[in-house]
Order: C-alpha cells, then sequence, then structure tokens
C-alpha cells in the first residue's frame, strides 16, 4: 500500500508584478515587475500597436522562477490589459483589491 499523504507549504517567491498605470485612451497599460520590492523590469503594453515593450532585465527573476520565460510575462500583461481598457479600470489595485 502507497503512502500518499503529505504536506504541501505554499511561500512568497518575491516576485510581484503591479499595474501602474492604465490609459484608456491610448490603450496602454504600464506594469512593473519587482524582484523583493525591487525593480527589474517595466512593461507597457499598447493594444493599438498589439505589442509589449519592456524595459529591464528579467535576469534576477529568472533566477527566482526559472520556470516562465519572457513571452508568458508578456501574455500576462496583455491579458491584464485588455481586461483593464474593455471595463474601463483605471485603477487595477483598487480593483484587485475589492476581491480580498
Amino acid at each position: 500500500m502507497r503512502n500518499e499523504k503529505g504536506n504541501t507549504y505554499f511561500m512568497p517567491t518575491g516576485i510581484k508584478i503591479s499595474y501602474t498605470h492604465v490609459d484608456l485612451s491610448k490603450k496602454q497599460v504600464t506594469a512593473i515587475i519587482s524582484c523583493y520590492n525591487d525593480v527589474q523590469i517595466t512593461l507597457i503594453a499598447d493594444l493599438t500597436l498589439n505589442q509589449v515593450n519592456k524595459n529591464g532585465s528579467f535576469e534576477k527573476v529568472f533566477a527566482v522562477l526559472p520556470d516562465r520565460d519572457e513571452e508568458l510575462y508578456f501574455e500576462e500583461v496583455n491579458a491584464w490589459a485588455k481586461i483593464f481598457i474593455e471595463h474601463k479600470i483605471t485603477y487595477p489595485k483598487k480593483y484587485f483589491d475589492s476581491f480580498i
């Protein structure tokens, strides 16, 4: 008989994505990715041009979470940008806080 009992521990990774600015008229959303509260990358999702621009490096982020790649972060930020723009959400933090 196999023992299938065990424990799972959830611990914060130190990686955080914050959506800091939504420009409804330009259809742009700015997100910052920080590693242990130190900003590493700024991403700007431009829905008009259908692209995400990056300023910074993923080096420290990938050191903490090596299973994710740049494209996954771009897709996540772009997906949230679409939600914010479509629903006219100009204060993402207030939006996320409403679920707590």
